[in-house]
């Protein structure tokens, strides 16, 4: 059985393998993206609406620029003709798949006491009477 994923990625859904390797708009060097369903061979995780500590892992390999397209403005009898050109920044995304990170349970916390404050000690005076001075 093979591992795959859905992952949502700038508002698109794609279906991935490990090692995969595809194009989409461009994105920032460590895309954003959300894990909605993981089967991993034997079992499915369906997240609800995405799943988190999943061993899916998405990369920027480049960015390019993609095909050329012409738009062109036409009106006929009128002499009016505009082309323009465009290039959609892409970004070329690898997918691989490592190990699933288990959430491991909260430790127990150990309370920390305070250290006792310094106490000023009270200084005793003994009064001295004329008795013990001679």
């Amino acid at each position: 059985m093979e591992k795959y994923a859905v992952v949502q990625l700038s508002g698109k859904q794609y279906l991935v393998r490990d090692g995969d390797v595809f194009e989409v708009e461009r994105q920032p060097k460590t895309p954003k993206f959300d894990v909605l369903m993981y089967f991993d061979g034997k079992k499915y995780d369906i997240g609800e609406p995405d799943l988190k500590d999943t061993p899916v892992k998405l990369s920027v390999e480049e960015d390019k620029k993609g095909k050329k397209i012409r738009v062109v403005r036409f009106k006929s009898k009128s002499r009016y003709r505009k082309i323009k050109g465009h290039r959609q920044p892409l970004s070329v995304i690898k997918v691989s798949f490592g190990v699933a990170k288990k959430v491991s349970e909260p430790k127990e916390t150990v309370k920390k006491t305070e250290p006792k404050k310094a106490t000023k000690s009270k200084k005793v005076i003994k009064k001295i009477t004329k008795k013990e001075v001679k």
